[in-house]
């Protein structure tokens, strides 16, 4: 799998085969990002906390691994190849229940990994 921009192409296969061996619980790597967007690999071993984004849309597509999503009080299993959207102020965690998940994570507008904010449930 590739991730292509016009700066950068990435082997995804290569980067989660290297990365994914010293994740401890979650880890991210920011693959690029414009004023508009910035797109990560989440890297989930664990489980995220209960959290919104207050100015944040997120759209993700799960590309290793499985897990559940828990999204404004719904739970769904998410598989590869599953996308989901999370609109900004929507309380929502994801949590693995493989051997790892691996995220293609694309938030608007720009995040700079502070818009997180913990709930509790």
């Amino acid at each position: 799998m590739k991730a292509f921009s016009p700066s950068l192409i990435q082997i995804l296969d290569e980067v989660i085969k290297e990365k994914e061996k010293s994740v401890e619980e979650i880890e991210a790597i920011k693959l690029n990002e414009t004023e508009n967007i910035t797109q990560l690999l989440v890297f989930i071993k664990t489980s995220e906390k209960p959290h919104y984004h207050a100015e944040h849309d997120l759209t993700f597509i799960v590309i290793k691994g499985k897990g559940e999503l828990f999204l404004d009080g719904k739970v769904e299993e998410l598989k590869e190849g599953d996308v989901a959207f999370i609109p900004k102020k929507a309380v929502h965690f994801y949590k693995n229940t493989g051997e790892i998940s691996v995220l293609l994570a694309v938030f608007s507008p720009k995040y700079d990994g502070r818009d997180s904010v913990k709930v509790e449930l």
